[in-house]
Order: structure tokens, then C-alpha cells, then sequence
């Protein structure tokens, strides 16, 4: 656990329950041409992280191109809008 002073609170909102994963997060911050690279340890669930950029897809304007990577480390986004 931390404790931040006033003066060093993080500026970014902490994560809430549902939809907003700490993936999702991150993404929403992406300026386009920016990279993104989740290695398979972190990603816990069953599925893949893509149906997170699906619900981006569907509710905001922003556009990634996504893929595993060849040497099946882990995801790369990459925001193209």
C-alpha cells in the first residue's frame, strides 16, 4: 500500500469495476502512432484482450491495430485513429 501527499497524487483516476480494465485504461490514453505491448504473464482471463478493443471499437471513435505477437509473447496495439 501507498500513501501520496497532496502534491503527489497520480493524475490519472483509479480503474473501476466492469469494463474498465486497467488494458482498457491505458489504451484510451494512446496518442495515435503510439504502441502498446501486453505480455501474455499479465493477461489472466480466458480470452484474449480483443474484446476490449471491440467495446472501444463500438463506443468510441478511437481505431487500433492489434495482433499477437509471432513470437507468442504477448499482444501489440497499436492506435491508427
Amino acid at each position: 500500500m501507498q500513501k501520496f501527499g497532496k502534491d503527489e497524487t497520480p493524475q490519472q483516476l483509479p480503474v473501476s469495476k466492469g469494463r474498465s480494465t486497467l488494458l482498457r485504461a491505458m489504451l484510451l490514453e494512446l496518442e495515435v502512432g503510439e504502441s502498446l505491448f501486453l505480455p501474455r504473464a499479465e493477461w489472466k482471463t480466458k480470452n484474449g484482450p480483443y474484446y476490449v478493443i471491440a467495446y472501444l471499437k463500438k463506443t468510441t471513435a478511437l481505431r487500433f491495430d492489434y495482433g499477437f505477437k509471432t513470437d507468442g509473447t504477448g499482444w501489440l496495439f497499436k492506435r491508427i485513429e
